[in-house]
């Protein structure tokens, strides 16, 4: 496994870190990666269902059952996501 400089970097700040500070530091960077694995996982469905709703000659259905699903999301802040992302495709309009 090759370490980057920018790994390297990292490891410099923590091991600088005073040690009171490391629990906050640790929650900061585990609720960080989880963000990212969670906002990841959100794009690639989100790609997935525009491509097929692209791929698709039923593309009012299509649409129809992607806001079913949007209407079943955890988050409110995932439907704001969402919309966004829906009123900056050119030819839909809600």
């Amino acid at each position: 496994m090759t370490i980057t400089k920018q790994r390297l970097d990292l490891l410099t700040e923590i091991q600088e870190t005073p040690e009171e500070y490391i629990p906050e530091l640790l929650n900061f960077v585990r609720l960080f990666r989880q963000s990212m694995m969670v906002k990841n996982t959100s794009i690639n469905a989100w790609d997935n269902a525009i491509n097929q709703i692209n791929n698709s000659n039923q593309n009012q259905e299509k649409i129809k059952q992607l806001f079913d699903s949007w209407a079943n999301l955890d988050s409110e802040n995932e439907q704001k996501e969402t919309l966004k992302v829906i009123e900056s495709l050119e030819n839909v309009s809600i």
